[in-house]
């Protein structure tokens, strides 16, 4: 059991947990992540740790509320609470070398991920400008990105009332290649790394390979046991299967299957759904406990 030492709201929809953790925070790199269950029937998630404290012991995983898991965690777990398993650090840290100049890009909860790699590699002397598309509402980590990068650009907008999931996902990619554009034209950059929906990460590339820049992509796909174990979370890249989990999770962006990861990432959209109709509908009968 792992105790919660700390728990934030930090913008609309996105909470930080601060966790003790030693093994974790003994371990874990930048482009790591851990594998969460946080309830004794709930389902096991993928999740980052954005900041870290060897010494202390302890972790801070910070979550997008966008399924029933993350609602539940957000809605049941208070500081003291403890998180039932944490499994990690796993996957391959991010390559810690002298790029140069490097555009950092998260779109909407994926800058993240984006944090503790620009952070890193600002430290080792490359020159970093990190930017974060978003809905206003939903900016984070802007001080923290300002006191670690050269250049924190936030591309925010304002989301209309009658506005659902699928056009915040189009603004978003509508917004993030347009900046991305923007900047390649007027600037030069020996390297882009970007994270966030496979669908906004594809545009982005479309973007990106009309410069011939070297581009890595944090791939989200579905993921269940994180050890390569279930074949969940394979991709094709180079024409290879490739599993996130021991492979990734970051990939050469030219290199991906770009439309068959789209594909596999909406598989359980339905069954996602209805699981979050159900909680939706205990929370209002019984309190949300299940």
């Amino acid at each position: 059991m792992f105790e919660i030492l700390d728990k934030k709201e930090l913008a609309k929809n996105e909470v930080m947990y601060r966790i003790k953790a030693p093994h974790v925070a003994k371990k874990v790199q930048p482009g790591q992540f851990v594998i969460v269950r946080a309830f004794p029937t709930g389902e096991r998630i993928p999740l980052t740790p954005a900041n870290w404290d060897r010494d202390e012991g302890w972790i801070e995983l910070m979550t997008f509320i966008r399924g029933k898991t993350t609602l539940r965690m957000a809605n049941e777990l208070k500081v003291g609470d403890s998180i039932m398993d944490i499994a990690g650090p796993l996957g391959n840290p991010t390559p810690m070398k002298k790029f140069g100049k490097i555009l950092a890009i998260g779109l909407i909860a994926g800058i993240i991920e984006v944090y503790p790699i620009a952070k890193a590699w600002q430290k080792v002397g490359n020159d970093v400008t990190s930017i974060h598309v978003t809905p206003k509402a939903m900016a984070i980590l802007k001080d923290e990105f300002e006191a670690s990068v050269s250049r924190h650009i936030i591309e925010g907008f304002d989301v209309q009332p009658d506005w659902g999931m699928n056009d915040v996902s189009r603004e978003v990619v509508r917004r993030a290649t347009a900046k991305v554009k923007e900047l390649l034209d007027s600037e030069h950059f020996d390297f882009v790394f970007i994270v966030g929906p496979a669908g906004g990460e594809k545009a982005v590339f479309n973007v990106v390979k009309e410069y011939g820049i070297p581009m890595e992509a944090d791939l989200h796909s579905i993921m269940v046991d994180g050890t390569g174990m279930c074949g969940a979370c394979r991709v094709t890249v180079g024409g290879e299967v490739k599993f996130s989990c021991i492979d990734g999770p970051g990939f050469d962006a030219y290199q991906v299957d770009w439309d068959e990861l789209i594909h596999r990432t909406g598989f359980y959209a339905p069954m996602e759904k209805k699981a979050m109709e159900y909680y939706l509908k205990a929370l209002k009968e019984d309190g949300g406990e299940q």
